[in-house]
């Protein structure tokens, strides 16, 4: 998960590429990574989420600054507008994805064809 790469990954392990490909097909190896991937996800996600709740202030405390240029405040109200426009397009998608998995039986691994199963 710390290389870019199969082949860095590899080097990293001390193991042969071919080696860390078996390990990739393997399905019990590929539910552990994804495990730690979605922590590590997880980890970056909240971070995220506390700096733009910091962001968030910071550009309202300059859309009512007294004394910031109407330029500057026209960006501060453009990108404000901008990101929440994006936060209701992620919400509705989020809730869509949700019906399909609640459709598909609560079931996240969706393959290609699962989709006309259901």
């Amino acid at each position: 998960m710390t290389t870019p790469s199969v082949a860095a990954a590899a080097r990293r392990c001390g193991l042969g590429t071919r080696t860390v490909w078996r390990y990739m097909a393997d399905d019990g190896f590929k539910a552990e990574l994804r495990e730690r991937r979605d922590l590590a996800l997880t980890s970056v996600t909240t971070g995220l989420i506390v700096g733009s709740s910091h962001a968030s202030e910071a550009l309202w405390a300059i859309l009512y600054d007294p004394e910031a240029s109407r330029s500057v405040k026209a960006r501060v109200a453009a990108t404000l507008l901008r990101e929440m426009g994006k936060s209701v397009q992620l919400e509705d998608l989020t809730d869509r994805v949700a019906a399909l998995e609640e459709l598909a039986g609560g079931r996240r691994d969706l393959g290609a064809n699962s989709i006309t199963e259901v």
